[in-house]
């Protein structure tokens, strides 16, 4: 089993120094991201409107990997400011209004984020386990 790598692709932001996800056919481990635009540059706004671009960076990258929004297993959110994480958890609810369908995630502050950015977002996914397989 060989690891691929998205590291550009149309609607993707463009000139990272990294992977934009990495992972095989089964996971994907898609790169933080904060609120960039196409071109790979900060694009500052309100903290929905910058948590709204970061979920859609990472879901055009899973969607470049092959996986759906129903796939995302898990989330990391970073925060510039802890203060944000009931915005957060409000933004998110409007993303995820079934519960059961919500992916397990982990928030927390950090010293600074890239660009200044108000929050990052990365993200697993996983496909469905194939029944068609055989175990050896």
């Amino acid at each position: 089993m060989s690891a691929t790598r998205i590291v550009d692709g149309p609607g993707l932001p463009a000139g990272l120094p990294f992977s934009l996800a990495a992972g095989t056919e089964d996971l994907c481990f898609i790169s933080g991201m904060p609120a960039l635009n196409a071109v790979g540059r900060y694009q500052p706004g309100t903290f929905e409107e910058e948590a709204a671009l970061a979920w859609r960076n990472v879901m055009r990258i899973a969607d470049a990997a092959g996986f759906a929004q129903h796939e995302i297993v898990y989330v990391q959110c970073v925060l510039a400011d802890i203060g944000d994480y009931s915005a957060l958890n409000d933004w998110w609810r409007r993303q995820f209004t079934d519960i059961q369908s919500a992916p397990a995630r982990f928030t927390f502050q950090a010293a600074a984020l890239p660009f200044g950015c108000k929050v990052e977002m990365q993200a697993v996914a996983a496909h469905q386990p194939r029944t068609d397989r055989v175990s050896s």
